[in-house]
């Protein structure tokens, strides 16, 4: 008698994107809980997209409660950021890790502000 691995049935934690954003288009705050990374950065994107349309002169990003998953995250923080920049707004980030600090000093932040945990556009 062979035995068979019991495949699961439904959704694993794996299979469904952990991430929530949260979006104040008042204020411009977006906060980011969970993992951004491939299977979520769509999530920030979105949200920017719906920051575009405000008046907001500047944007929160809080990413406290967030991790970067991968590199797709990253690429996802450097192109809201990116996006600010060309619609003339600016951009704090919010509670960035050492990894996230770099990749903006990289996109051209001030280091002084980067420290502090915000990045605005030069």
């Amino acid at each position: 008698m062979a035995l068979h691995p019991v495949l699961p049935t439904g959704p694993q934690p794996g299979d469904v994107p952990e991430l929530s954003a949260h979006l104040d288009l008042v204020t411009g705050r977006v906060e980011l809980v969970g993992r951004l990374d491939r299977a979520t950065a769509h999530l920030l994107h979105d949200a920017v997209s719906a920051l575009l349309v405000t008046t907001c002169a500047q944007w929160t990003i809080d990413v406290n409660r967030a991790t970067v998953g991968d590199h797709h995250g990253l690429r996802a923080i450097a192109a809201a950021y990116r996006r600010a920049g060309r619609h003339h707004r600016q951009l704090v980030l919010l509670g960035a890790s050492a990894t996230v600090r770099r990749a903006a000093l990289q996109l051209g932040g001030s280091e002084h502000a980067v420290a502090s945990g915000q990045v605005c556009p030069n």
